[in-house]
C-alpha cells in the first residue's frame, strides 16, 4: 500500500513539474513574442520618421527650386526655412545652397548651421565658407543606412564629382580627391589653410560607431 502510495506521489511531482517547465516555456514564448512585437513597431516608427523627414528636405528642395533659390542677383535673399519646420530655437538657420552627388544619386539643401533637429532634416554646415568661396567648406549629415543623406558616403572614391549649387546663380564641381576614417576627435579635415583654394570636407558616422567619422575631401576643378 506504502508503495502505491509512494509511486503516486512521485507520478505527481513529475506531472507538477512538467506543469511547470511548460507554463515557464509559455511564459517565455509570450514574453520574446511581444519583444519582437514592439521591436517590429518601433521599427516602422522609426522608418516611417526617417520617410518624412525625407519628405521635408526635398519638400525644402522643391519649393525653392534650382531656377528660383539661385538668381543671377547679388541682391537675392536666402529664404528662410518653412516655420511649419520646428528647430527649437533655431528660427535663424536658412538654405544656403544644394548638395548633388550624381554617383550616390543624392540632392540635399545645405543648412547655414548645424544643431541636432538641423541634421535630422538636411546636410548642415558646420565649419567653413559659404559655398563656392575659398576655404573649406564642412559638411555634416547623419548615416542612417538606408541610402539617404550620407549613408552612401564611403562607396565616393577619388575622382568622383560632387557639385555644388551657391545663392548667386554658380555651381562649382569639385573633384574628390581623399576617402578617410578618421577618430571622432580628430578635427583636421576641418583645417581652413587651403591657399585660397575652394575645397568641400564631407563629414558623417562610420557606419554606426559615433567614435569614426568617415570623411571625403574634394576640390574645385
Amino acid at each position: 500500500m506504502n508503495q502505491i502510495i509512494c509511486t503516486y506521489s512521485s507520478s505527481l511531482e513529475v506531472r507538477n513539474k512538467d506543469f511547470k517547465k511548460r507554463n515557464f516555456y509559455k511564459i517565455i514564448f509570450y514574453i520574446l513574442s511581444m519583444i519582437s512585437f514592439f521591436s517590429f513597431l518601433y521599427y516602422l516608427y522609426f522608418r516611417y520618421s526617417l520617410y518624412n523627414l525625407e519628405k521635408v528636405s526635398k519638400g525644402i528642395l522643391n519649393s525653392f527650386g534650382i531656377t528660383s533659390l539661385y538668381k543671377s542677383d547679388s541682391t537675392y535673399n536666402v529664404n528662410f526655412v518653412s516655420s511649419e519646420i520646428s528647430l527649437k530655437g533655431h528660427d535663424n538657420i536658412s538654405v544656403i545652397g544644394v548638395l548633388e552627388i550624381k554617383k550616390l544619386d543624392i540632392t540635399y539643401p545645405i543648412l547655414s548651421d548645424i544643431s541636432k533637429e538641423a541634421l535630422r532634416i538636411s546636410p548642415c554646415r558646420f565649419n567653413g565658407p559659404m559655398p563656392n568661396m575659398p576655404g573649406n567648406l564642412c559638411i555634416a549629415a547623419h548615416n542612417y543606412k538606408n541610402g539617404t543623406f550620407f549613408s552612401n558616403l564611403s562607396d565616393l572614391k577619388n575622382g568622383d564629382i560632387i557639385t555644388i549649387y551657391d545663392r548667386n546663380g554658380n555651381s562649382v564641381q569639385y573633384v574628390v580627391y581623399d576617402v578617410l576614417n578618421s577618430n571622432a576627435n580628430d578635427l583636421s579635415s576641418t583645417n581652413q589653410n587651403t591657399d585660397n583654394q575652394k575645397v568641400i570636407t564631407l563629414v558623417t558616422c562610420y557606419t554606426l560607431d559615433n567614435n569614426f567619422r568617415t570623411i571625403v575631401k574634394a576640390k574645385a576643378i
